[in-house]
């Protein structure tokens, strides 16, 4: 029964294509008056791009067509790459982002050091050619100073996880995405510690590890970030140092 519900859909998407874009159509899907439906910016000088027939300024749309659209799962769009995944078309997006079979976007480039884009399966690969050393075999992150702007990779459970600091509005942020999906980062936890050199006093929060479909600001701006204002952060400086510690782990 599966086999033939999916052979439907692939009949079905080959009508959900626009004929002038070749893409699947969105709402609004704009009709002709010769029944033929399209993207409403496929439209030239008023003609159908399939029959040339009749548009006009009328706006008819081809609602029950809409409707399929918005029930219908689609394919990634790196489905010749390999990618097995359906979705909602409103969800394809956000997948797009983290998809191993697509191409994201080099971890420096959120600091201006690299442009570089590659399949999420090439990136170890990349970061070891591209950026020697900068790839740390660890699962517990140490740092003594806190540089804005500051990004470190971090590779452990066979994964690829992306430290990042910030400092805003007089706060200093530590967040870690993993590269790859929302579903597949919620299987870790990061525990952020911050030691007074006094060696009693500390600082300790749990968050779960963000997911690289989000910007780095959108992750900053969830809500979700380790945070601490200037002067709580203060507190625990000597010589200008933070003894602070992110520790990776799986979420039993």
């Amino acid at each position: 029964m599966d086999d033939l519900l999916r052979a439907l859909d692939e009949v079905l998407l080959t009508e959900l294509k626009c004929p002038e874009c070749e893409k699947f159509m969105v709402p609004p899907i704009r009709l002709c008056n010769n029944g033929h439906s399209f993207c409403s910016k496929c439209t030239r000088e008023e003609r159908c791009p399939k029959c040339s027939g009749y548009v006009g300024r009328s706006e008819i749309r081809n609602v029950a067509l809409e409707n399929i659209v918005t029930r219908q799962k689609y394919p990634c769009a790196n489905r010749k790459s390999g990618c097995p995944d359906w979705f909602p078309i409103a969800h394809i997006p956000k997948h797009h982002v983290g998809c191993l079979y697509g191409e994201i976007k080099c971890p420096f480039q959120t600091n201006g050091e690299c442009s570089s884009k590659c399949l999420r399966s090439d990136m170890k690969d990349h970061l070891e050619k591209e950026h020697v050393g900068s790839l740390e075999e660890i699962s517990t992150l140490r740092s003594d100073l806190f540089e804005d702007g500051s990004v470190r990779v971090l590779s452990c459970f066979g994964e690829l996880f992306v430290h990042h600091q910030r400092e805003k509005y007089d706060r200093f942020y530590w967040v870690v995405q993993l590269i790859g999906t929302s579903n597949e980062a919620c299987k870790y936890k990061c525990e952020f510690t911050l030691r007074a050199a006094n060696g009693i006093e500390q600082i300790s929060n749990t968050f779960l590890v963000r997911s690289y479909e989000e910007e780095w600001e959108e992750s900053f701006n969830s809500g979700k970030p380790f945070c601490l204002d200037y002067p709580v952060a203060e507190h625990f400086l000597e010589e200008n140092k933070l003894n602070f510690t992110a520790t990776l782990s799986s979420v039993e």
